[in-house]
């Protein structure tokens, strides 16, 4: 397909992009199912705690380490830490991710107090 598209590129060219889609995919694989877990293993709650984030991340760890495991048992395919890492940190990437933006919710939500509060003439607690 990369032939495809790009029918003057050079041989090592493409090589490279196609490295950088398949380790681009493996980052967005896992950073996808360390949202479905956190969502799965919250059972649907609002909630989030550094608890819940290790434990999705240490999921996706064993995950990601069976996989590679299972490709030395693959024909044409090999097993790579690099790629466990890579899978670990897309996991972790979104829980970090998940942490800032109920972080900056929380941020949003006491200046909105804030701001309500002054609005109507009441002085923040010192």
């Amino acid at each position: 397909m990369l032939r495809w598209l790009l029918p003057h590129a050079m041989p090592e060219t493409l090589s490279l992009i196609h490295h950088v889609i398949r380790k681009s995919a493996h980052f967005t694989e896992y950073f996808i199912l360390s949202l479905l877990l956190l969502h799965a293993l919250r059972a649907g709650g609002h909630d989030f705690s550094l608890r819940w984030a290790l434990i999705v991340i240490l999921i996706v760890a064993g995950y990601a380490s069976l996989d590679e495991f299972h490709q030395r048992f693959v024909p044409g395919r090999g097993a790579a830490v690099s790629d466990v890492l890579l899978d670990t940190t897309g996991g972790a990437a979104a829980q970090l991710l998940v942490a800032s933006l109920l972080c900056w919710r929380g941020v949003r939500k006491r200046r909105g107090e804030g701001t309500a509060q002054s609005e109507a003439g009441i002085r923040p607690a010192s």
